[in-house]
């Protein structure tokens, strides 16, 4: 495995204040509450209210530069994830540019992914970083898909959750970045697709093929696991965590029965905490399983897979205490 220049600093995270617990939900669908948590895995989601997705990601940014107000005049590079902007233009980058006060130096652009939008992210950030001699740079990962969502669809309304993350790329950070592998299979294009509803109300709405996600991630996933460790010169025995794109508790378990991890402690699981963030359930996963165990070095592999379909996945590294990221 090659050595990668740059490495995560710190990650912050923010949620919508509204949520809608388990049994909010269960009451709405005539669900059992236990179902919920046993087959979907979330106590409760997040939703914004009067907030929109660029609202969310400029306070992501803000919590960052508490900690780092050098990056108002030092950030070389900002990228925007998501899939529910503002505006079909401009970017929302641009906006966070604005309402945060950061140099007008600062190279912002979006990017239009979903769950595997994280790991991409950071593939791109560092490599532009690396390429033109830059040190800093920012990835926001940021979704408002209850915007989207049809209220009577039980099948996104339990499972989508609002909120965003900030992930700080540097040559300092300690979480190091290893060797990528990424995929698209497109003839799965329309199993999550925001699409036209079915009426003459003009609006656009989330629809999701459950039985078709499953398919791909089934007979995807794993393989593209054991190709990861393959580039990385590791194995699923020397990994520390595993850190999943947190889809749902069924498709996760799916995942680890077909790596054989099935019950083991190295499979991280927040869903019952935030629910389905899309791009920004990996970094918040991540943040919460360093806040644990991130004083001593350890190998976590992220693994990001959904609308594309698309997938990506990478292993991590830890050097000293990454307790704080």
């Amino acid at each position: 495995m090659s050595a990668r220049p740059f490495g995560i600093e710190k990650i912050e995270t923010y949620l919508p204040p509204k949520t809608v617990t388990a049994e909010e939900l269960a009451n709405q669908f005539g669900f059992d509450p236990e179902f919920i948590l046993s087959k979907i895995g979330v106590k409760q989601l997040h939703q914004v209210e009067e907030e929109t997705t660029s609202d969310m990601a400029v306070r992501v940014m803000n919590k960052l530069l508490e900690d780092y107000p050098v990056l108002r005049t030092t950030l070389d590079v900002l990228v925007v994830c998501t899939q529910t902007p503002d505006f079909q233009l401009p970017q929302i980058s641009a906006l966070v540019q604005s309402r945060c006060n950061l140099s007008k130096q600062v190279a912002s652009f979006d990017i239009g992914l979903g769950c595997s939008g994280f790991v991409y992210g950071i593939n791109v950030l560092e490599s532009l970083l690396a390429h033109n001699g830059m040190s800093t740079g920012v990835l926001i990962t940021a979704e408002s898909y209850s915007s989207v969502i049809n209220s009577a669809d039980r099948n996104t309304k339990c499972l989508f959750s609002d909120g965003a993350a900030a992930t700080l790329i540097t040559l300092q950070g300690n979480v190091r970045l290893g060797e990528f592998r990424f995929g698209t299979d497109g003839d799965y294009f329309d199993a999550l697709i925001i699409r036209p509803r079915d009426d003459d109300s003009g609006k656009h709405e989330l629809f999701m093929d459950g039985r078709r996600i499953f398919e791909f991630v089934a007979s995807t996933i794993p393989s593209e696991v054991h190709s990861a460790c393959t580039a990385n010169q590791t194995t699923l025995e020397q990994l520390d965590f595993f850190v999943f794109h947190q889809a749902s508790k069924f498709l996760m378990d799916t995942i680890a029965k077909k790596l054989h991890l099935q019950d083991s402690e190295k499979m991280v699981n927040v869903l019952h905490r935030y629910g389905n963030t899309v791009s920004s359930s990996i970094p918040m996963a991540l943040k919460d399983t360093l806040a644990l165990h991130g004083n001593r070095d350890l190998k976590i592999l992220a693994s990001g897979f959904g609308v594309g379909l698309s997938w990506a996945t990478t292993v991590l590294t830890t050097e000293g205490d990454c307790s704080n990221v």
